[in-house]
Parts: C-alpha cells; sequence; structure tokens
C-alpha cells in the first residue's frame, strides 16, 4: 500500500506542477500582450514628439530667417 500511496501523491504533484505551469503560461501570455500594447504607445509617442521637434525647428527657421531679411 506504501508505493500505491506514493504513486498517488507523486501524481498528484505532477498534476499541482501541472497546474502552475498553465498558469504561468497564462500570466506570460498577458505579459507578451501587454509590452506589445506598451510598444505600440511608445512609437506612437516617439512619431508625437518628432512631429513636435520638426514642428519648433522649422517656426526657429522661418523666425530666423525673417531677423536675417529685417536687418
Amino acid at each position: 500500500m506504501s508505493a500505491m500511496s506514493d504513486a498517488f501523491a507523486a501524481l498528484k504533484n505532477v498534476m499541482l506542477m501541472q497546474e502552475r505551469i498553465d498558469g504561468l503560461r497564462s500570466d506570460l501570455s498577458r505579459s507578451a500582450d501587454d509590452l506589445r500594447s506598451l510598444t505600440e504607445k511608445v512609437h506612437s509617442i516617439d512619431k508625437r514628439v518628432l512631429r513636435i521637434e520638426t514642428m519648433i525647428e522649422m517656426s526657429g527657421r522661418v523666425n530666423g530667417q525673417q531677423r536675417i531679411e529685417g536687418q
């Protein structure tokens, strides 16, 4: 009976580990989705900052040219 009891205990442990692994896979999948979403948002913000920087540079050039022409 002891061998049978040990076999059931081992089987129970394997099943518990499988449940934990499934939970970890689910967490990993959610984390990967969150990372993809975050990456897309960072790219979007990067594009916006680039546009703002370009606008600032262009306005500086226009203002700088007007001062040169006025002198």
